[in-house]
């Protein structure tokens, strides 16, 4: 028997077998290259998918009007009150005098000698606190100041009350209760059964009629709120009440053309990074290749194609400032865009942001089909996967198939050196012999 192979004959068995095995793995190693091709496509659509969702996430944050059609508050006075704007409101100026802040209600108590000894009122008292119409009970008879007010904050019905101690001196602290909500609305009620209430003496501490801010605008319209944040008093306008003005003050509503020139800049980055994306993918992939010319082909269709029904003056971007390259980025030209922000305020943020014809509210849409689940890129990268785990089963099918034949090569050559062995022993046999016959 022979160990090792080649060792019978001086045959180069692990070379030749080595050689032939490596004609049969062609098969095999295209199967592999394919597989690798595969997961490169798989790797680009996954690039791909990835630069389309953060250009959807710009258009996401850009496709509405607020977006565009963007106005500037600014108060000459922010001690008394400062503005923000939405894109209802409307550029002027007007006056503004804050006369008084919304309050909450409060009420404290007579001084009591102690928190934690003396007792309130008699068992079974009760107080009853009604705020806004919604009221709730707190047993308070022979209570502490200290457990009367953990008894207020903490009723499971609590509908608007808060309870505190203030101590002016060791022998002076008094129960002092506020609404957790400012104006008259919520100013608070309390009734009370035996004589806690008389033991208390809760009064006051701020008018429970005079809760409500008050503002007036333009000198000639009064405006009572409950609240120190007002956003339906002028229309697109939030004011933010912080003190009582020592005169009128000016707020100023204007177009925020930075804000704008920033929105529009944002959307045309972010459309330029997809291209160069994009564009470096081209030529790597002919399958991948149709895909970039499909996305390429939608975006550019929108791009193409003008918003219908709106009553704008605008039809393309290119009206605006945003147009092509000669290598398919965009660029943004200020001076027009300046020009068209000036000319037609709503109409340009029409153009780019209205909820059915807008430029990006279309492009998001369109992305949205390739990225969506079950969308063109999804359902191209399941092919793909579907294929990649064939070609696996057919590479273990074949890797499997290979051994056995490399197995089946191994044992015919060794079988073929073991013989051939055999025979150049006979043959050395035989000659020794034949030399060995006398001469004739």
């Amino acid at each position: 028997m022979i160990s090792s192979p080649g060792v019978g004959s001086g045959l180069d068995v692990n070379g030749i077998v080595n050689k032939l095995m490596a004609i049969e793995r062609r098969p095999l190693n295209r199967l592999e290259a394919d597989k690798r091709d595969l997961e490169a496509r798989l790797s680009s659509l996954g690039k791909l998918k990835s630069s389309l969702g953060s250009f959807q996430d710009t258009l996401s944050s850009l496709k509405t009007l607020d977006s565009f059609e963007v106005y500037k508050a600014e108060s000459s006075d922010e001690a008394a009150f400062t503005a923000t704007a939405s894109s209802n409101a409307a550029t002027g100026v007007s006056t503004i005098e804050v006369k008084r802040l919304a309050e909450a209600h409060k009420m404290g108590s007579v001084a009591i000698a102690d928190t934690d000894t003396t007792t309130l009122g008699g068992a079974g008292d009760q107080i009853t606190f009604t705020v806004n119409g919604n009221s709730f009970s707190v047993a308070a008879g022979g209570m502490t100041l200290g457990e009367l007010r953990d008894a207020i904050n903490d009723a499971p019905d609590n509908s608007g009350v808060s309870a505190t101690i203030v101590s002016e001196n060791s022998g002076s602290h008094r129960l002092v209760l506020t609404s957790t909500e400012t104006g008259n609305a919520n100013a608070m009620s309390l009734s009370f059964t035996g004589s806690v209430g008389s033991d208390l003496g809760l009064a006051d501490i701020n008018d429970p009629a005079q809760l409500d801010a008050e503002v007036l605008v333009d000198g000639l319209y009064t405006i009572t709120r409950a609240s120190n944040t007002i956003s339906d008093a002028i229309s697109g306008v939030t004011l933010n009440l912080e003190g009582v003005s020592a005169s009128p003050g000016e707020l100023t509503i204007s177009r925020d053309i930075d804000a704008v020139k920033e929105s529009v800049q944002s959307f045309v980055d972010s459309f330029n990074e997809l291209r160069t994306t994009m564009k470096d993918m081209y030529g790597t992939d002919s399958a991948l290749d149709a895909t970039l010319r499909t996305v390429e082909s939608q975006v550019r269709s929108v791009f193409n194609t003008p918003p219908s029904g709106l009553t704008t003056g605008f039809s393309y971007l290119t009206e605006v400032g945003v147009s092509f390259q000669r290598d398919g980025s965009l660029s943004l030209d200020q001076s027009d865009l300046e020009k068209a922000i000036t000319s037609d305020f709503a109409g340009f943020a029409e153009l780019f942001a209205n909820d059915d014809q807008g430029y990006l509210f279309r492009l998001d849409g369109v992305v949205d089909r390739f990225i969506q689940l079950d969308g063109l890129i999804d359902n191209r990268e399941d092919s793909i996967n579907s294929n990649v785990r064939s070609i696996e089963d057919r590479i273990f099918d074949m890797e499997y198939r290979l051994q056995l034949r490399e197995k089946s090569l191994l044992d015919q050559f060794n079988a073929l050196d073991s013989l051939m062995g055999e025979l150049q022993g006979t043959s050395a046999f035989l000659t020794q012999q034949l030399a060995a016959l006398p001469a004739a």
